[in-house]
């Protein structure tokens, strides 16, 4: 009776550690890098998300619409302790010309002001292209699959050095949410903590990244663009 009980409690303890352990499903991994570059290659789409700090948040929402020509609305919010902006910053690209809306402060100018041309489109760079199978995989400690939400814990210091190569980012902690549907991420969560050394001072890091990723139609722009002060008049 006693080895049985033995036993049970072995393969209880076994079973355990198991479910306790890391494990890491390489396809799952694989599955999101490729989900990652279809959403970069997206030719329209509305971002809406928030990046919390340790003492700060900034809202965005951005809809990018570049089937024909480029048209572009950005918006950002800042709240830092009790003082809030919800516009702080607005900025369009439409017809080749571009319109800033700073707290208030509106002008316009054209899009060879900031290096594109009229009928030029925005690539998005994937930092991750150039990697292999092998060295994405190495991106990430462990994995979980549940139905379209994937789970990963972050590799911390290949995540520290893509974040600064020059060794003065030191992260505790890393992890990714990423929903996929229709291989493309439509929600992601990126949280990270740890530490930046900058002059033998140091400084707590604590950042979350949220984003949420839609099909745009159409782009429906400020009645009042015209009145934005021309600067290339100026110039």
């Amino acid at each position: 009776m006693k080895k049985i009980l033995t036993l049970i409690i072995t393969c209880f303890l076994s079973l355990s550690l198991v479910g306790c352990s890391n494990s890491k499903n390489n396809d799952d991994i694989l599955t999101f890098f490729d989900a990652l570059g279809n959403t970069l290659n997206l030719k329209s789409a509305q971002i809406s998300g928030t990046l919390d700090m340790k003492d700060s948040k900034m809202n965005i929402d951005a809809q990018i619409l570049q089937k024909e020509d480029l048209q572009v609305a950005t918006s950002i919010g800042l709240v830092a302790g009790d003082h809030v902006k919800n516009n702080f910053l607005n900025f369009y690209i439409k017809d080749g010309k571009t319109y800033l809306n700073s707290m208030g402060t509106k002008t316009q100018s054209t899009v060879d002001k900031i290096g594109l041309k009229k009928n030029s489109k925005l690539n998005t760079y994937n930092p991750f292209l150039d990697l292999t199978d092998d060295q994405l995989c190495k991106l990430f400690d462990s994995s979980k699959k549940e139905n379209d939400t994937y789970t990963f814990k972050v590799n911390t210091s290949k995540l520290a050095t893509l974040l600064d190569n020059m060794g003065s980012v030191k992260l505790d902690h890393a992890t990714l949410v990423a929903t996929i549907k229709n291989e493309k991420i439509s929600h992601m969560i990126l949280s990270f903590t740890g530490t930046q050394t900058v002059d033998d001072a140091n400084a707590d890091i604590d950042v979350s990244i949220e984003l949420s990723i839609k099909k745009l139609n159409k782009i429906n722009f400020p009645n009042d663009l015209d009145n934005y002060k021309n600067e290339t008049a100026e110039d």
